[in-house]
């Protein structure tokens, strides 16, 4: 999937509140914010904190074009205690290895920061059964593409309320390495899941992940606890 994101049109901020848990234990939680930056900028911001300890802040910058969004900045700063754990800036002006070949290439717009995955989500036409393959920025020059498969479309319910929403499965796409190695972490390693909302707002309600490699690692919960 080469394709942009299309642009949601967005009239007004939208701020997203979350809680996290393991479990029956609330580790933490944070704000997902998503505005125009006048005319042709589309901005998402996020926030959170976890552990008492770790913070993390991220905001992602898309510019308008013709309909669609193009990643133009990105940030993102974990501290661990106020310390600086880790930081990662910047699309502009990187180049990264061509798909095939030696030579480099400018990074593509069309890539998904990973912080912005919940605006890819309410971006794309989901509908039961279909598979979608963005490219998703992990950090500096890596890029990976990530498989998306909604699955069905199910009543949730959050701390925010109750919801219809499509339940939507994510993982790492080794197609281009080698089918049988994907097929085989996909037998190991649990997905990401994702509900996202079926009304027009498609806000991301609820994610899960494991804390480990294999399925009897727990899980971390994180739900929308407040809609404004």
């Amino acid at each position: 999937m080469d394709d942009a994101l299309i642009d949601p049109d967005l009239t007004a901020p939208e701020v997203t509140r979350f809680v996290a848990s393991v479990g029956d234990v609330r580790i933490g939680g944070g704000t997902l914010t998503l505005y125009n930056d006048g005319e042709h900028e589309l901005v998402q911001k996020a926030s959170g904190a976890v552990y008492g300890r770790i913070t993390a802040a991220a905001e992602t910058r898309f510019r308008r074009h013709g309909g669609v969004l193009l990643a133009a900045e990105h940030a993102i700063t974990v501290l661990n205690g106020g310390r600086p754990l880790t930081h990662d800036s910047s699309f502009r002006d990187v180049h990264v290895r061509a798909p095939v070949g030696i030579e480099s290439v400018g990074f593509p717009r069309t890539l998904v920061p990973a912080p912005a995955l919940a605006l890819a989500l309410r971006t794309l036409p989901l509908a039961e059964n279909a598979r979608f393959v963005p490219q998703l920025w992990l950090a500096a020059i890596v890029h990976w593409p990530v498989d998306i498969w909604v699955e069905e479309r199910e009543e949730i319910t959050v701390p925010a309320g109750t919801f219809d929403a499509w339940r939507v499965q994510l993982r790492c796409n080794f197609d281009d390495v080698a089918r049988a190695i994907g097929e085989l972490i996909a037998s190991l390693v649990p997905p990401v899941t994702a509900h996202v909302a079926t009304d027009p707002t498609g806000r991301l309600l609820r994610a899960s992940f494991p804390t480990g490699p294999v399925p009897t690692d727990p899980r971390v919960v994180i739900e929308a606890s407040e809609i404004a």
